[in-house]
C-alpha cells in the first residue's frame, strides 16, 4: 500500500512540475531595491502573449492573492504570463511613483526574460491593490491595456485623470465591511463619462448573486463594467461569481492602443464630445476587416441624414458651423464584397460660448472672487468630477462645489485633483502683476495651480494644513507680462481638498488713468462710486449724496493720502488727495 501511495505522488508532482515553463518566486531590482514576485509561465507559452499583474491587498502576501485569484489556471489555457508582485512592507504607494516604477520594471523584465506583447499588459488588484490600479490608471494608463481592480478605490474622491481613454472592469461585494460598496457606482460613471460612453449603461444579471452594470460605446471603443456581487464581503474570492475569468473576458479585447482586438466592422470617434457654438466636430472611422477584405466606402450620419461618402483614407469628415444643440453621430462601412457594418453612436454637445459670469468680467487689478468662475458649463467653463454642487451654495444648479463660509462670502470647496474652473478677466493696463491666493486646507498634501490662456503662472501651490476649512492663508505669485484686454484665468486642482476664497491682482507698477473726470463739491455729483488705490486696486465702493468726494471718504474712515475716484460704469477717474 506504502509503494503505491509514494508512485501517486509521483506521478503528481511530475505533472505539476512539467505543467509551467516557470512557476516560482524571484527578486527584481527596482528603486535601488531587491523586491519579491512570482512569476507564472504556463507550459503552453509562446513569445508575443499577455501578461496579468496580479496585486494582493494591505497587510496580505503573494501566497493569499494566488491562492484567492488562482490567475494560473486561466493562464494555462488563454496562453499568458502571470506576475504576483510583493508589497514592500505592508502597504502599496498609492501617491507617489515608487510602487509605480516597480510595476514597470516587471513589464521590463518579462519582456526581456519572456518576450511578452508589451501592448497587452493587464493589472488587477484586490482592496489597496485595487487603490493602485486606480493610481496606475491616473498616472501610466498609456502602458497598461486594461485595468481591473476588485473591492478597492481612492477613499478620499475619485481621480479621473488619465492619459487616454480607459477600460476598466471593477468587481465588488455589495456587503464590503472594509471598503464600503456605496461609493463604487459614482467612480464607475465618472470614468465611463470621462471615456464618452453611452450615458445610459446596459443592466443585467451575469448570475443569480451578481449584477453587471456595463457602460458601452467609449472612445477607441473602450468599455467600462461593474460586476456588484450580492452579499460579497471584503474578498478577492471567486466562489459564488468567478472573478478571474470575467477579468479576463474582459482584459483580452483590449492593447493599450486605440481600440479592441480583431474587432471586425467599424468604429467612430469624435475630436471633442463639447463644443462651443458655432462648433466645428471631426468624425473619424477606423475600419477592421478579416485579412483580404477592404472598405469600399464609408458613409457618415448626423442622426439620419448623410453627412459625406469616403471611399479612401483617411476615413474623416468635419461638421462646421453646429449651433447649440445635442447632435448624434453614426457610420456606415461598406466592404468590397457588399456586405455592411453599422458604428455605435457618438454624441456630440455645442453649448453657448464661454462668457463672464453676468455678462461681467473680473477686472485686473482687483480680485477674482472664486463663485463667479464662467458661465458655459461642464467642460466648457469648468470641469468637476460630479454635477453636484456639494456646498448647496450661490450657484446651486451647477455642478461647481461651492461653500458659504460667512454670509455672502463664498469659497471654492471639495476639490478633488483633475477639477479646475476658469474666469473671465479685464485687464486695465500692460503690465506684470503680483497675485495673492487666500486658501485653506483641514488636511495634509492640498495643491492647486494657476494658468492665464492656458500658460501655467505658477508651479503646483502646495498648501498647509491650516486646521480647518475657512482659515484662509496667503499665497503670493508673479504672472509676468499681460497686455491690456480679455484673458482667462484657470484654477487647476493638483491634489485633493483645497478650499479658495478669491485670488488679488495688483499692477506692479503704478498707473492713473487719463482723461480726469471734474467733480465738482456739489449734490450733482451724487451717485455710486469706485474708490482705488494709484496702483489700481479697489478699495471700496460708496454712495455719495449731498455732499463733497473728500467729506464722503472722510466719513467712510478713509485714511489720509491719496486715491483716484470713478463714477460706477464711468470710463475716466479723478485723483482725490485726503489731507
Amino acid at each position: 500500500m506504502k509503494k503505491t501511495f509514494l508512485l501517486i505522488v509521483a506521478v503528481l508532482f511530475s505533472v505539476v512540475a512539467t505543467a509551467a515553463k516557470y512557476s516560482q518566486t524571484t527578486h527584481i531590482q527596482t528603486g535601488g531595491k531587491s523586491r519579491e514576485v512570482f512569476i507564472y509561465v504556463p507550459d503552453c507559452y509562446t513569445e508575443n502573449r499577455p501578461l496579468v499583474i496580479s496585486v494582493h491587498g494591505m497587510n496580505q502576501d503573494i501566497a493569499y492573492q494566488k491562492g484567492m485569484a488562482q490567475w494560473e489556471k486561466v493562464a494555462d489555457t488563454a496562453n499568458f504570463a502571470v506576475v504576483y508582485p510583493q508589497s514592500d512592507g505592508t502597504q502599496w504607494d498609492i501617491n507617489g511613483m515608487t510602487d509605480i516604477n516597480f510595476m514597470l520594471d516587471i513589464i521590463k523584465k518579462m519582456s526581456q526574460d519572456y518576450k511578452i506583447d508589451e501592448s497587452r499588459v493587464y493589472i488587477t488588484g484586490f482592496s489597496m491593490g485595487g487603490m493602485l490600479t486606480y493610481h496606475i490608471i491616473n498616472n501610466v494608463a498609456d502602458k497598461f491595456a486594461a485595468f481591473g481592480p476588485i473591492s478597492g478605490y481612492n477613499l478620499w474622491g475619485a481621480n479621473y485623470d488619465c492619459s487616454r481613454p480607459v477600460p476598466i472592469c471593477h468587481v465588488h461585494g455589495t456587503s464590503d465591511s472594509v471598503v464600503n460598496y456605496n461609493g463604487i457606482e459614482a467612480i464607475i460613471k465618472g470614468f465611463a463619462q470621462k471615456d464618452n460612453c453611452d450615458p445610459t449603461p446596459e443592466v443585467t444579471q451575469a448570475n443569480n448573486i451578481c449584477k453587471k452594470t456595463h457602460y458601452k460605446n467609449g472612445d477607441c471603443e473602450t468599455e467600462v463594467i461593474l460586476y456588484s456581487v450580492q452579499g460579497r464581503d471584503h474578498e478577492p474570492t471567486n466562489n459564488g461569481f468567478h472573478t478571474t475569468k470575467a477579468l479576463w473576458d474582459f482584459f483580452r479585447n483590449y492593447t493599450n492602443g486605440c481600440g479592441k482586438i480583431n474587432a471586425t466592422g467599424v468604429s467612430l470617434s469624435l475630436s471633442e464630445s463639447i463644443g462651443e457654438a458655432p462648433a466645428t466636430v471631426t468624425l473619424t472611422a477606423k475600419a477592421t476587416l478579416p485579412e483580404g477584405v477592404s472598405v469600399k466606402s464609408i458613409e457618415f450620419y448626423q442622426g439620419s441624414n448623410l453627412i459625406e461618402t469616403v471611399t479612401d483614407e483617411p476615413f474623416e469628415v468635419s461638421v462646421e458651423d453646429l449651433e447649440i444643440g445635442k447632435y448624434e453621430f453614426s457610420a456606415v462601412m461598406t466592404d468590397n464584397q457588399g456586405k455592411t457594418y453599422n458604428s455605435a453612436k457618438k454624441s456630440f454637445e455645442v453649448k453657448a460660448p464661454q462668457a463672464p459670469y453676468n455678462g461681467v468680467a473680473s477686472v485686473l487689478p482687483g480680485a477674482v472672487e472664486m463663485e463667479n468662475y464662467d458661465e458655459g458649463g461642464e467642460g466648457m467653463a469648468y470641469h468637476d468630477s460630479d454635477d453636484k454642487n456639494e456646498g448647496n451654495a450661490y450657484r446651486k444648479n451647477e455642478g461647481v462645489d461651492l461653500e458659504e463660509f460667512e454670509t455672502g462670502q463664498y469659497a471654492l470647496g471639495w476639490t478633488k485633483k483633475g477639477e479646475w474652473v476658469e474666469y473671465t478677466l479685464e485687464v486695465k493696463y500692460d503690465d506684470e502683476y503680483t497675485w495673492t491666493a487666500y486658501a485653506a486646507s483641514g488636511s495634509d498634501g492640498s495643491s492647486f495651480k494657476l494658468y492665464i490662456d492656458n500658460e501655467a503662472i505658477s508651479q503646483a501651490i502646495s498648501i498647509k494644513n491650516s486646521g480647518d476649512w475657512q482659515t484662509f492663508r496667503e499665497y503670493t505669485g508673479k504672472t509676468g507680462s499681460l497686455s491690456k484686454g480679455k484673458h482667462i484665468l484657470k484654477v487647476g486642482i493638483e491634489a485633493d481638498y483645497v478650499n479658495i476664497d478669491k485670488i488679488e491682482f495688483k499692477a506692479v507698477n503704478e498707473h492713473v488713468e487719463t482723461g480726469l473726470l471734474s467733480l465738482e463739491n456739489s449734490a450733482d455729483i451724487d451717485g455710486e462710486y469706485e474708490v482705488y488705490s494709484l496702483n489700481g486696486t479697489l478699495i471700496s465702493v460708496i454712495n455719495i449724496s449731498g455732499t463733497s468726494v473728500e467729506e464722503a471718504l472722510k466719513a467712510k474712515k478713509f485714511a489720509k493720502g491719496s486715491y483716484a475716484i470713478r463714477k460706477k460704469g464711468g470710463t475716466r477717474s479723478e485723483v482725490i488727495i485726503l489731507k
